[in-house]
């Protein structure tokens, strides 16, 4: 049975509807949106008619000055003139979100779009892959999509060719819909929103992985009790003290040391730093996927008014999404040093590089590299802010730009090496608890069931494919039932 649709309205376009869409959830518009519509529209053909508009009556940019003739291909113009992106296509799922994202936008009323434009790009989310647009990720500086978008315009005005490779007319782009529809982050709002869904889901096995590690290394269970939760003054650490107790409670862990290295010792601290910094990423794409913020923006009050302004510039986002790699980096660092504790800690009493009994093996000793130059991808995609950079183009008019598409590109290939640090500790722990010669059986156990699928086989051998398998269970660990 297919999942009901999403249902757009302006309002209420959360994570975990945009991940749906992503997969291939069909949308639905709410009327009583498009009736809101339909009554900015007429508004703001009244005030176009009334006063000049940036980007209706005028060009855009260094031009705002220059009054257009109210030719009907001012709009096209525009759209033929910023669909200049390159190099890297965004994948379909994140095409699809970003679509989700423009439409649930349009539908605060603001924009001054006609209704048409609204259900054609409706229509592009609810059709197959072979029907989205082709939308290059090169061009955008932060300040709006526009290159993105522009390309999202032309292939529904039949000028641009579908991923299918066919051309097809859905829309007649006039002035009304050009800048409208291009004035919007939809494509960075989306993929920073689909990466801290996925975030969310990882932060938790990365909690798994450590719990494991605790086992593993006999920890001292002291840094996460309610005691010590109690003087944990943020949000983020508090859920991780109480997740590693629920891991394990009932593990009755015999502690090796009085206090723990700061790998074991701080990660509610650590990670939590994380948890809470993907919950500010949530707040702000949440609020940006459901917010009015084009340039211009319409009111209905007084027969219609008009705001030019700077809601398009992403400041927010770049700085949420920098934010996040900043705290990736301290987790990702506090998941190699177990690792390293688990191959060669000389007080764990585990076999060193948690090898077979045969002499000089080296084991696991390879998944320390691997850890490491994982870590040396999450460092790097965070060393040089986005958010401190900036821009100056069309004579000095736009003369800032919050480069959020730079940083949210940098976070998904932050994610995907922190994925397979987590995936080198679920191998290691494993592997160790395993040696160590006892099975969880509290908190752990629904989370042990995972992870037992991954090979017993301690002899010298390729561990890619036990790297690969950790990846994939990765997903299935945040879905691990309580006990």
């Amino acid at each position: 049975m297919s999942e009901d649709p999403v249902l757009l309205q302006g309002s209420g376009l959360d994570l975990s509807a945009l991940a749906r869409v992503a997969t291939g959830v069909s949308v639905a518009v709410d009327p009583t949106a498009l009736e809101r519509v339909a009554a900015h529209a007429a508004a703001a053909l009244d005030v176009a008619d009334r006063r000049e508009v940036y980007g209706r009556t005028t060009g855009v940019g260094a031009a705002r000055e220059q009054l257009t003739d109210g030719a009907d291909g001012h709009g096209l113009g525009l759209l033929r003139s910023h669909a200049a992106g390159w190099g890297e296509v965004y994948a379909a799922p994140t095409v699809r979100a970003a679509l989700a994202v423009r439409v649930n936008q349009l539908l605060v009323g603001t924009s001054g779009a006609r209704t048409d434009l609204v259900t054609a790009v409706a229509a592009l989310v609810n059709g197959p892959d072979d029907d989205l647009p082709v939308v290059h990720r090169l061009g955008s500086l932060g300040t709006g999509d526009l290159t993105a978008l522009a390309e999202v315009g032309l292939a529904l005005a039949g000028e641009r060719p579908r991923a299918g490779g066919e051309r097809r007319t859905d829309l007649a782009m006039g002035a009304d819909d050009a800048l409208p529809l291009m004035s919007s982050n939809a494509f960075t709002v989306a993929e920073a929103a689909l990466l801290a869904d996925e975030l969310e889901r990882l932060t938790d096995a990365a909690t798994v992985a450590c719990a494991l590690s605790f086992v593993a290394l006999q920890g001292n269970p002291e840094s996460f009790s309610e005691t010590a939760e109690q003087g944990m003054p943020f949000a983020g650490s508090r859920s991780v003290a109480s997740a590693l107790r629920s891991l394990l409670f009932d593990e009755g862990l015999a502690p090796q040391h009085i206090q723990d290295f700061f790998g074991l010792r701080t990660w509610p601290q650590v990670h939590g730093a994380v948890v809470d910094a993907v919950a500010q990423l949530r707040a702000v794409v949440e609020a940006m996927a459901n917010a009015g913020s084009e340039n211009p923006r319409f009111g209905l009050e007084d027969a219609g008014v008009v705001a030019h302004f700077g809601g398009f510039h992403a400041a927010h986002l770049a700085v949420a999404v920098d934010a996040t790699l900043s705290a990736l980096v301290r987790s990702a660092q506090a998941g190699t040093s177990r690792i390293s504790h688990l191959l060669t800690d000389r007080d764990s009493d585990l076999p060193l590089f948690l090898a077979g009994e045969q002499a000089g093996s080296s084991g696991a000793l390879v998944a320390e590299y691997v850890a490491t130059s994982a870590l040396s991808i999450v460092r790097e995609c965070a060393a040089a802010p986005s958010s401190i950079h900036s821009a100056h183009v069309s004579r000095g008019i736009e003369d800032d730009a919050s480069f959020a598409p730079q940083a949210t590109a940098r976070l998904g290939r932050a994610l995907a090496a922190y994925r397979r640090l987590v995936a080198v500790e679920l191998v290691c722990a494993t592997r160790a608890v395993r040696l160590r010669g006892r099975m969880p059986r509290g908190g752990l156990a629904p989370a042990w069931r995972v992870v037992e699928r991954l090979p017993d086989d301690v002899d010298d051998r390729d561990l890619s494919g036990d790297f690969e398998l950790a990846e994939r269970l990765c997903d299935e660990l945040c879905a691990a039932p309580s006990p």
